[in-house]
C-alpha cells in the first residue's frame, strides 16, 4: 500500500502541484507540473522527471500560504479491477501511467494530490479502499467524503450493477443532495469488448442526477477532465446545500419542465463543471 497519506513531497519539502485552466467554452487545459516547496512559497523549482507536458515555475506571489489551502476528500466507489487504484495514480501526474502496470494493483490506499485550477489551489485526499475489504456502508462512516467517484468498467456489467447499488446507497443515506457524485465509465480504450453502452451509463447518471463520464486510465483519456471535474464538483457543495434548502415544492414545479428539456439536461450531466 502507498504510504501517501500526506503530500507527495521529496526530503527537502517539495511537491508536486498540478495547474489546469478552465476556458471560457469550457474546455479544460492542463498547464503542466511543478515542484513547490512547502516552507517557502517564493522557493520555486521545476520537476526535473521527464514529463509530455510543459513544466511551468509557479511564483510565491499567485499564491497564498500553505495554510490558507483548502483540503478536501474524495472517495474512489467500485467493484475490484475496475481501474479505481490507477485512475487515482494517474492523477497525481501529467506522466503517462501504465494502466495494465501489474505493479500498481498493490498501490491503493490514500494518494495527495495538489491542485491549481486558474489559479486557486486546493489538497485532495484521494482514497481508495478495494470494495473486498471495505463495504460501502463502512466507507462512509469512516471517512468524511466531499466528492464521491463511483467507477464501473464498460466491459463488465456486474460491475455496472454494483454502481447501480452504490449510487441507491447515496441516494438513501442523502449524500446525494449535499456532495457531489461523479459516474465514470472506465476502460473506454477497450470498446471492442464494451458491454455497457454510454447511452446506459448516462441514463443512470441522469436518473440519480449526477455527474456522468467516461474514461480510460489506459490510454490517460478523460482523466484530467475527471480531476479537474472533481475540483469543480467540490467548489459547488455550497451551492448545491443551498439548493437543498429550497424544498420538495419547488422541485416539484421544476419536473415538467426538466422533462421538456431532457436533451438539455443530458447535456449538462455529462459537464462536470457545473452543478
Amino acid at each position: 500500500m502507498l504510504s501517501q497519506t500526506k503530500r507527495q513531497e521529496d526530503p527537502d519539502g517539495y511537491y508536486r502541484l498540478r495547474s489546469f485552466s478552465i476556458t471560457p467554452n469550457g474546455v479544460c487545459k492542463n498547464l503542466g507540473d511543478c515542484l513547490k516547496t512547502r516552507r517557502s512559497r517564493s522557493s520555486c523549482s521545476v520537476d526535473s522527471s521527464p514529463a509530455p507536458l510543459q513544466q511551468r515555475l509557479i511564483g510565491a506571489s499567485s499564491q497564498e500560504s500553505n495554510d490558507d489551502v483548502p483540503v478536501f476528500t474524495v472517495g474512489m466507489l467500485g467493484a475490484s479491477n475496475v481501474g479505481k487504484t490507477t485512475l487515482s495514480y494517474q492523477f497525481t501526474t501529467s506522466e503517462y501511467i501504465c494502466a495494465y502496470d501489474t505493479s500498481l494493483d498493490d498501490e491503493y490506499g490514500q494518494k495527495t494530490v495538489c491542485i491549481s485550477l486558474n489559479g486557486q489551489e486546493a489538497e485532495f485526499n484521494i482514497i481508495d479502499i478495494p470494495a473486498s475489504e471495505m463495504s460501502v456502508e463502512t466507507f462512509c462512516y469512516t471517512f468524511h467524503v466531499d466528492v464521491f467517484v463511483v467507477v464501473y468498467s464498460i466491459i463488465d456489467m456486474k460491475s455496472f450493477k454494483m454502481a447501480e447499488d452504490i449510487l441507491l446507497y447515496l441516494w438513501k443515506n442523502d449524500y446525494m443532495s449535499s456532495k457531489g457524485v461523479i459516474l465514470v465509465g472506465n476502460k473506454a480504450d477497450l470498446e471492442r469488448r464494451r458491454e455497457i453502452p454510454a447511452t446506459t451509463g448516462r441514463k443512470l447518471a441522469l436518473s440519480w442526477r449526477c455527474k456522468f463520464i467516461e474514461t480510460s486510465s489506459g490510454l490517460d483519456h478523460n482523466v484530467d477532465e475527471l480531476l479537474v471535474g472533481i475540483f469543480a464538483q467540490v467548489q459547488l457543495n455550497p451551492k448545491r446545500n443551498r439548493n437543498q434548502q429550497k424544498g420538495a415544492v419547488e422541485n416539484s414545479k421544476q419536473l415538467f419542465k426538466q422533462i421538456l428539456k431532457f436533451g438539455k439536461k443530458a447535456k449538462s450531466c455529462e459537464n462536470l463543471f457545473v452543478l
